[in-house]
């Protein structure tokens, strides 16, 4: 068996230089806890700032470099998406945490026709995430990282004459021993692979644990430990760590759109659509605030969602600035794009459910409101103009009927119906009619009618009727 490990040293710092869109400027990232320099810049590095070394050193090097604090989320979020774009070319992957993936090879000599054709695929599909990596491969993932971590960036077969010397020159610093254990072998003068696997394994027993017995059997390529296959979750959520604290909420966008880019391409490559994101802004002092948009219909349309988003955070206000987004999705169905003739250039159903996706970012469901048609003659009583304050929105949005129900006579169909009859004030002529309505006698809503169509001096169309005391009403207006 062959396994590559993929070795990426600055996820975070990766990020922070998409965001920024400036590669060249002067940037750690600190670990709170140690306050030590985990991640630095290339241009930093050529101010002479190295790994490893205090925030107070930094500051004396150079004052105006920036600080970014280390978020192990923001990694483990980064590490699961990379992983996820792998998995369209290689199945058996294991994730390494908190900075590697490892990947079998064996399964894929025949499939790619030889190994260098799989890692030049891998190469180009890591250039496209934009992401530092270097990579190294070996009998057992153990070997693999270590060769990674020196990033020996080639790929040798397993057990072959030239891998086993690079490896035993290794440092044991590249291996994942604990500390103390590579500080023990220091004492004694082992400071390379070669020279620890030399050591009869009778003897380390004596001194060490049964984890680093296991760890030097794999090192050594006898013994692969077990492990767990990646298998891509059936959602989309991924946490983004902002470089700076932000107040306005519309600020938000330009750092929603790369999460909501790589939720698109979720949702591409899996041929899935979707009419509802969730969004949740991590604000200072833990504090949290959780938004839905909502689309008209289920869609992956990058631009159509960026709109809807903008919408959203046009009206929103936070109480604290904002340090981290949360974008996640898990309500999916089949993408079908709709089949529309070419002679249908008036009307078009996508059209109006984006138009409806709009209403509600921007208005709410509360405010946004939908005809639902209602088996009575009586005009007034034949729509339900109800608020959609469905909580989970249904991806069936789109096949909802827009259309006013038919009542029996064309009479009864004004263009436009006002809310509640009035009393007619106005010299008519009576074109049309009289229609008979007479129902309701079941309910307390109980009308006996005769419907008529007037036009006024002007040459307006009224729908007006006549109640059984004589009362002329004006119903609506046709166009």
């Amino acid at each position: 068996m062959q396994w590559l490990y993929l070795y990426f040293p600055r996820l975070q710092l990766d990020e922070y230089e998409i965001l920024q869109q400036n590669s060249a400027q002067t940037v750690v990232v600190i670990n709170g806890e140690t306050n030590t320099v985990m991640q630095c810049s290339m241009a930093a590095k050529r101010c002479g700032i190295k790994k490893g070394m205090g925030l107070a050193e930094v500051s004396a090097i150079n004052h105006h470099t920036e600080i970014i604090m280390h978020s192990p989320a923001s990694e483990e979020s980064q590490l699961e998406h990379l992983a996820v774009t792998l998995y369209s070319i290689a199945s058996d992957i294991v994730l390494c945490q908190p900075d590697g993936i490892a990947i079998n090879l064996s399964p894929l000599i025949r499939y790619y026709q030889g190994l260098d054709n799989f890692v030049a695929l891998c190469q180009q599909t890591l250039r496209t995430c934009r992401v530092t990596y270097q990579f190294g491969t070996g009998a057992t993932i153990e070997i693999a990282q270590v060769l990674a971590y020196v990033a020996i960036n080639s790929v040798k077969q397993a057990h072959s004459d030239t891998q086993q010397p690079i490896l035993h020159q290794c440092p044991l610093s590249a291996t994942q021993l604990a500390l103390k254990d590579i500080e023990q072998f220091h004492r004694v003068g082992v400071r390379q692979v070669g020279q620890l696997l030399q050591i009869p394994l009778d003897e380390l027993s004596k001194r060490f644990t049964n984890k680093t017995i296991t760890y030097v059997l794999a090192l050594s390529g006898v013994k692969q430990p077990p492990y767990v296959t990646f298998h891509p979750k059936q959602s989309f959520d991924h946490y983004l760590e902002l470089p700076f604290a932000i107040e306005a909420a519309p600020r938000l966008i330009r750092y929603l759109a790369v999460l909501l880019r790589k939720c698109c391409d979720y949702l591409h490559h899996r041929n899935l659509a979707t009419d509802s994101l969730s969004m949740v802004l991590i604000q200072r002092e833990d504090s949290r605030c959780e938004l839905t948009i909502n689309a008209g219909t289920a869609h992956q349309h990058f631009d159509e969602w960026l709109s809807l988003i903008e919408l959203k955070l046009e009206r929103l206000s936070v109480d604290s600035p904002v340090t981290a987004i949360r974008l996640h999705c898990d309500k999916f169905t089949e993408f079908n794009p709709e089949n529309l003739s070419l002679l249908d250039t008036v009307y078009s159903r996508h059209a109006e459910n984006m138009l409806l996706g709009k209403l509600l970012a921007r208005l709410g469901s509360q405010s946004t409101y939908l005809p639902q048609a209602i088996n009575d003659h009586r005009l007034e009583n034949a729509v339900s103009m109800t608020p959609d304050t469905n909580a989970e929105p249904s991806l069936e949005r789109s096949s909802r009927q827009s259309a006013l129900p038919h009542s029996v006579s064309s009479i009864h169909q004004p263009s436009v119906l006002l809310p509640s009859p009035r009393p007619l004030c106005e010299e008519t002529q009576i074109v049309y009619g009289p229609d008979r309505l007479h129902t309701g006698w079941w309910d307390t809503l109980k009308v006996k009618r005769d419907y008529f169509i007037a036009v006024t001096p002007q040459g307006q169309r009224l729908c007006v009727f006549r109640d059984e005391h004589q009362h002329w009403y004006v119903q609506g207006y046709f166009a």
